[in-house]
């Protein structure tokens, strides 16, 4: 799958808190210190999404797309781009030319993520599941007018993820770039639920808390930096990673937004001395557009110099140049 860069429209959450005549209301955590609130999905999906098994007519009524319901499957040796443990599953997406001249094959540009964060699920190919073919290429593969083709996706997400959500983001790509039309297409990853379907409803913090903690959620745009944690050591400099989920707050899929043209700054002591810059923009992140009332994590990395000892860092938010949002906390063990 490709990856590209981020960018998204964020909303701030209001609540209402009322209690009995003569009682005080009940003592609530502050706003922003919780930890992001999950519910059980209710199965309506935001306008102008899909379920997996609809056709879409796209690129100007040149083709439909559809991509059916995943099925799962077991690996054989073959496979590969398998993680060690994950749930493997299938889809067929089949692609006709409702044009009178024959087609190059569309390229579809798929971003695959499943559970309530968003976090990116794994594309693998097998016996039998072939994945993406090479549609930006010399001799690419070619469909007769009202002909269709069909390939067969494999997609993978942790043991503990079954019957989680899984967001399917497609976007045509041409020589030229991304430039087609975008879709959201949505369904359960098969097999019974490991934990509860949920979706993330994200309490922000108060626009006056210009510093959040990690795990806080910024309430415009609506985003949270966490689990910043070590991964050991290369070349003297000591490495770390975290993640940065951002949820696209829009009602309706007539204006997505893409998760990251953001870019990382990092900072580690009291004086704010810079460990890493992670640049945003083309390959540097997660590849597609958020659905509408979803969230896409993509995992950063980053280091210290030599010598370096922090417990803590600060991670600055930017994007195309504009600070966003400001989050610092512990490294996590």
């Amino acid at each position: 799958m490709r990856k590209a860069g981020w960018t998204v429209l964020g909303a701030t959450v209001a609540g209402l808190v009322t209690g009995c005549t003569g009682n005080p209301p009940a003592k609530q955590p502050p706003a922003g210190d919780s930890k992001p609130k999950v519910q059980k999905v209710k199965h309506e999906l935001p306008e102008g999404m899909h379920r997996f098994g609809q056709g879409i007519t796209t690129e100007e009524g040149t083709w439909k797309l559809t991509p059916s319901a995943l099925t799962q499957v077991t690996p054989t040796s073959r496979a590969k781009g398998l993680p060690r443990g994950w749930r493997a599953a299938k889809m067929t997406w089949t692609l006709t030319n409702k044009t009178n001249e024959i087609q190059q094959l569309l390229d579809l540009s798929p971003t695959v993520r499943y559970g309530a964060m968003g976090r990116p699920a794994a594309e693998f190919t097998d016996t039998g599941i072939e994945g993406i073919p090479d549609a930006i290429s010399d001799d690419p593969p070619r469909v007769k007018p009202g002909g269709s083709y069909t390939l067969t996706v494999g997609v993978a997400v942790p043991a503990d993820a079954a019957g989680e959500p899984v967001t399917l983001t497609t976007r045509p790509t041409t020589m030229f770039g991304d430039t087609g039309d975008v879709a959201f297409f949505e369904g359960p990853f098969p097999g019974a639920a490991a934990r509860k379907d949920a979706v993330l409803h994200p309490r922000p913090a108060p626009a006056t808390r210009k510093t959040l903690a990690f795990g806080q959620w910024k309430a415009d745009p609506q985003m949270t930096v966490d689990h910043v944690r070590p991964e050991g050591t290369a070349g003297g400099r000591a490495k770390f990673s975290g993640e940065l989920t951002v949820r696209n707050t829009a009602e309706v899929a007539d204006l997505p937004y893409t998760p990251m043209k953001k870019s990382l700054r990092v900072y580690y002591g009291d004086e704010l001395k810079e460990a890493d810059l992670i640049p945003g923009g083309a390959g540097a992140a997660d590849t597609g557009f958020i659905a509408p009332q979803r969230a896409a994590t993509h995992t950063f990395h980053f280091s210290l110099p030599k010598g370096a000892k922090a417990e803590s860092v600060t991670v600055e938010v930017t994007d195309l140049g504009s600070a966003e949002g400001t989050f610092e906390g512990k490294i996590a063990d």
